[in-house]
């Protein structure tokens, strides 16, 4: 998860990660890589739930 989201602020898209939806191979690690995502790249990432991005189609 935190290589593509990189790779993809790196070319300039604007990511949106689904946190319910994705997964790391331990749970510190996950929630240290969403903390990280949100905290440094807020301008170019968005961190919300399947349901709340599904409803705002």
């Amino acid at each position: 998860m935190l290589a593509a989201a990189l790779g993809a602020i790196d070319l300039g898209y604007r990511v949106i990660l689904l946190k319910d939806a994705v997964c790391s191979s331990a749970d510190e690690t996950h929630d240290a890589t969403l903390e990280l995502l949100g905290g440094r790249f807020s301008v170019q990432v968005e961190i919300t739930e399947t349901d709340a991005f599904l409803s705002g189609l």
